[in-house]
């Protein structure tokens, strides 16, 4: 899996589900900006799928490991155990 093309792929879902999740709640980008201490640029750009350099190594780093990225933000109670010396 290519991180750059890993990456541009992701941060496009990212985006339309913060777009989605934001609009289904009400809330103008301004709104969202403002709860978060930032500016609607910002949350245009995230929306847009730009400024989310890390999606790309998180997203191959899940797959090369045979998951879901969603798995890595699930609950860890069920987690294996450590390895020992790890």
């Amino acid at each position: 899996m290519d991180i750059k093309l890993a990456g541009q792929r992701l941060a496009r879902e990212f985006g339309a589900s913060l777009r989605h999740r934001r609009k289904t709640l009400g809330y103008t980008q301004e709104d969202l900006a403002s709860m978060i201490g930032t500016n609607r640029r910002f949350i245009s750009e995230l929306e847009r799928g730009k400024g989310t350099s890390y999606l790309g190594p998180a997203l191959a780093a899940a797959e090369a490991l045979g998951i879901d990225i969603s798995m890595l933000f699930e609950d860890r109670r069920g987690a294996r155990p450590a390895l020992p010396g790890a």
